[in-house]
């Protein structure tokens, strides 16, 4: 019996939310924009707070800050705006989908290590170079 209520455990937190970005892969930058997506199942709750969280404190001294509350869990992503002060440069970062902003340590899923990385100064108004050659026939 002990084995099937185990299984069951299991299969039951494999069907919740999870998230897919950023990821370790494909961190985000200070400038953004920076996108959150996820998954869910029609058993998981309607909405959430999106939480991001690094346990050094030299690069995020509260340890975690709100980036969004009350999150619609069936868009399946959102872009999230720099928290007051800027997104923090550093690696480590995790995202939290938590209940809300009063329930912070009650995690639906979280997104694996990430690293925030400092954006190009010029990276927007960067303009290629184009160069015209001229044939004479």
């Amino acid at each position: 019996m002990r084995t099937f209520i185990a299984a069951l455990s299991f299969v039951a937190s494999a069907l919740a939310y999870t998230v897919s970005q950023p990821s370790a892969s494909q961190g985000w930058t200070t400038v953004g924009p920076n996108t959150v997506v996820w998954s869910r199942v029609n058993t998981d709750a309607l909405n959430f707070t999106i939480l991001l969280v690094n346990q050094d404190t030299s690069i995020l001294p509260s340890k975690s800050e709100v980036l969004s509350a009350f999150v619609d869990g069936s868009a399946g992503q959102l872009t999230v705006s720099p928290p007051s002060g800027g997104f923090p440069i550093g690696t480590g970062f995790q995202v939290n989908l938590v209940q809300d902003p009063q329930h912070l340590t009650t995690i639906y899923a979280q997104s694996s290590q990430f690293e925030i990385k400092a954006s190009p100064a010029n990276a927007s108004s960067s303009v290629p170079l184009v160069t015209q050659s001229t044939v004479s026939t």
